[in-house]
């Protein structure tokens, strides 16, 4: 029995024309680009039940194998390995079902996206003590389309990987040397302060998608370069999924609350800023020249800081929040605050998150501080 035009028509719609295991264009030659059909539909169960039928003795009946349920488009190489004798035994038919779920879901997301609907993708590309992390620009886009339902975009880039700064070949890392932090903000500073503000000075930037991975104070002061002439939405790597999508969580968002402390020193022009939100930062990890200072901590209400308490959107924004009602009261009743020591045991998100809020007119410099070898030292002062 052979495939009828309706059914072929819809693997080839729900596939997007492209090849559902390597991604071909199937639709266009690649040597002379001229438009021809070269996609194969390949039997995820074999057409029939003989045994040189490839996937055959699966139990589907027969008179569904030809439905475009059982079809994949695949390129001609895919189709043949496939079906080979020798792959059989991997390629099985879980296997592929699911890779067409997977392929034709995501598909079907993309393609119902509005383009007015598109936000740039930034990315922040470090390491932590000699680790780093997978950050891809199909990672990124992957979490922008399920997380946001909004169209990536990578503009400005000659190979399409948008404003990216890579600091991986930054020499000092691992030692917090103060030439690796100025390095780094330099680096910073050329893809943000230029290449980003050109950007938005042409309308061509509305809203803001940030994905980092860096050494903390790096994170805060990438977020100090982000203005407010463009919405964010701001990523993290969550332990829990390890992935960068935002989790689906039908739990309440955290509360986070803010416990004041006087200090030794009346009338101090220096203050310390506590962020224990994935880690509890000790009184006696506090450098010794500011165990005196007026302090401020901050905390999830309720909860054990931990990784994973930042794991929705609505938390990022109560943490947020909790931190500008705290800047609003030093600005109102400290104004004798001039500088404001970091100490933060916080995931990449709330690091971000600090750094953007922080509004160099009215606030306090922020000197944020660097765990290295069971120490905090200061790594760089944020104006």
């Amino acid at each position: 029995m052979a495939v009828s035009e309706t059914e072929r028509l819809k693997a080839w719609v729900r596939a997007g024309g492209r090849c559902e295991l390597c991604g071909a264009y199937l639709l266009e030659g690649k040597l002379t680009y001229r438009e021809f059909r070269l996609g194969e539909l390949a039997h995820i169960v074999g057409q029939d039940t003989a045994p040189g039928s490839p996937r055959g003795g699966d139990p589907l009946p027969v008179d569904q194998r030809d439905l475009a349920e059982n079809l994949m488009l695949l390129c001609r190489g895919e189709h043949d390995e496939i079906d080979r004798r020798g792959s059989l035994d991997l390629v099985t038919v879980e296997r592929l079902r699911q890779i067409k779920r997977e392929r034709e879901e995501w598909i079907r997301r993309v393609t119902g996206l509005n383009p007015t609907d598109g936000t740039v993708v930034i990315r922040l590309i470090g390491s932590v003590r000699g680790q780093e992390v997978e950050l891809t620009k199909a990672t990124t886009a992957e979490a922008v389309i399920r997380s946001e339902g909004r169209f990536p975009e990578f503009p400005l880039s000659l190979h399409g990987d948008g404003f990216e700064v890579d600091l991986r070949q930054v020499v000092g890392e691992e030692r917090g040397e103060p030439a690796y932090w100025q390095q780094c903000r330099r680096r910073i500073n050329q893809v943000l302060e230029y290449r980003l503000a050109e950007a938005v000075r042409q309308d061509s930037v509305r809203h803001v998608s940030v994905f980092g991975f860096a050494r903390l104070p790096l994170l805060v002061y990438f977020g100090s370069r982000l203005d407010d002439t463009f919405a964010v939405t701001i990523y993290q790597r969550h332990r829990s999924t390890e992935a960068w999508t935002w989790p689906e969580t039908l739990t309440a968002p955290a509360d986070f609350s803010v416990e004041a402390m006087p200090g030794a020193q009346k009338q101090a022009t220096e203050g310390l800023l506590l962020l224990n939100i994935s880690g509890s930062i000790q009184e006696a990890e506090l450098p010794s020249d500011l165990q005196d200072l007026p302090r401020w901590r901050v905390s999830p209400h309720g909860v054990t800081p931990s990784v994973d308490v930042v794991n929705s959107v609505d938390t990022l924004n109560a943490y947020s929040s909790t931190l500008r009602s705290l800047m609003s009261d030093l600005e109102a009743r400290h104004k004798h605050i001039r500088r404001l020591h970091v100490l933060a045991a916080a995931p990449v998100s709330a690091a971000v998150a600090l750094g953007r809020l922080h509004d160099a007119n009215v606030h306090p410099v922020l000197v944020i501080y660097d765990r290295s070898d069971g120490r905090y030292n200061a790594a760089m002062e944020i104006p």
